[in-house]
C-alpha cells in the first residue's frame, strides 16, 4: 500500500472518530446515560464486527497472538470509559482538548520505544497540533475539576497506546479477523464496568437506544479499527498520532453542524492551525519518499 492511501485510511479513521462528540451528546440529550450509551456501543459494535468475522476463513490464532490483540484493545475501551467519565465533571469543550493529548503523548511514547528524538516536522507540528487545540475547543474559558482533568487525560494516554499498538501487532492478520480480537478486548472490559443488565432494559429499547447505538458502534469500533489496521502499518506510528488529530475539527464542525452550537473566530483559527499541524509532517518530506511498505515502518517521515 502506497504512502498516501495508507494517510488516507487513518485520516477517515480518525474523521469517524470525531462524530462520536456529537451522537453522544444527542444520546444524552434523549435522556440516555454514560453507560447505556458506553455499554451499548460496544456490545452492538461487537456484533458487528462479529458478523462481518463470520465471513473470513478462519477466526483461531495462537493464543500468544490472541491474547496481545485483546489486551490493545482493552485500551479502546478504557479510552471511551475514562473519556465518557470526564464528561461527568468537567465541559466538552476541556474533555475533548484533554483526550486531544494523544497527539503528542504519542510522539513521546514512540520516541521512547525507539530511542530516538522526532524530527523535526513532528516536534513542529505536535506544537501546532497543542496550540490549535487550545483555540478551537476554546478550554481556555472553562475552569479544571480535578477528577474530571484526570479521567481526560488518562483517555488521551490509553487512546495513544491503541494507536501505536495497533500498526505494530500482528500486522500478517487481515484487517477484520485482527479487528475482531481487539474490540473482543474493548467488549470485556466495558461490560465489567457497565455488566449488560445495567441497559438492555426494555424501557431503553422502546426509547430508541438502538438509534444511538448503531451508529456509536460503526464510527467507534468498526470503521476506525478497520481503518487503521489497514492503514497505520504502512505510516510510523508517530504518524499516525498525529494523523489522529482529525477528530477534532471533525467534532466541532459536527457541532456547528448538527447541534448547531456557536463558535467563536479563534475556534475557527485553531481548526485551521490543527489542519495545517496534520498534513504539515506529511508533505515536508514527500519528494524524499514516494511510498512506503510495512517494512520501511520505523523509517517513515524520519
Amino acid at each position: 500500500m502506497n504512502r498516501s492511501k495508507a494517510t488516507l485510511f487513518v485520516l477517515i479513521g480518525a474523521i469517524s472518530y470525531g462524530v462520536l462528540s456529537t451522537i453522544v451528546k444527542l444520546a444524552y440529550a434523549a435522556g440516555f446515560d454514560s453507560a447505556t450509551v458506553s455499554g451499548s456501543q460496544f456490545l452492538f459494535g461487537w456484533l458487528m464486527i462479529f458478523i462481518l468475522a463470520l465471513f473470513t476463513k478462519n477466526l483461531r490464532l495462537a493464543p500468544t497472538t490472541a491474547m496481545k490483540l485483546v489486551i490493545i484493545g482493552i485500551s479502546s475501551g478504557t479510552t471511551g470509559y475514562l473519556y465518557y467519565q470526564s464528561l461527568q465533571t468537567i465541559s466538552a469543550s476541556v474533555a475533548i482538548i484533554l483526550l486531544f493529548q494523544f497527539t503528542w503523548i504519542g510522539v513521546v511514547i514512540d520516541s521512547i520505544i525507539s530511542k530516538r528524538l522526532p524530527s523535526r516536522a513532528h516536534f513542529f507540528s505536535a506544537i501546532l497540533l497543542i496550540g490549535g487545540a487550545v483555540l478551537a475547543s476554546a478550554a481556555y474559558t472553562s475552569s479544571l475539576d480535578f477528577r474530571g482533568t484526570l479521567f481526560g487525560l488518562g483517555a488521551a494516554v490509553s487512546f495513544s497506546i491503541f494507536l501505536l499498538a495497533s500498526g505494530r501487532v500482528a500486522n500478517h492478520l487481515p484487517v477484520i479477523k485482527k479487528s475482531f480480537y481487539m474490540m473482543t478486548g474493548g467488549l470485556l472490559f466495558v461490560m465489567i464496568m457497565y455488566p449488560p443488565t445495567t441497559f438492555l432494559s426494555e424501557t431503553n429499547f422502546e426509547n430508541g437506544m438502538l438509534l444511538y447505538a448503531l451508529p456509536l458502534g460503526l464510527f467507534a469500533l468498526i470503521l476506525p479499527p478497520l481503518l487503521f489496521a489497514a492503514g497505520a502499518p504502512h505510516l510510523s506510528p508517530a504518524s499516525v498520532s498525529l494523523l489522529g488529530a482529525a477528530e477534532l475539527p471533525t467534532a466541532v464542525i459536527c457541532s456547528v453542524l448538527i447541534l448547531g452550537e456557536h463558535l467563536m473566530g479563534s475556534q475557527w483559527i485553531g481548526i485551521i492551525i490543527i489542519l495545517v499541524g496534520i498534513f504539515y509532517p506529511i508533505y515536508a518530506h514527500a519528494p524524499k519518499q514516494k511510498t512506503v511498505t510495512a517494512s520501511h515502518n520505523q523509517r517513515d517521515f524520519s
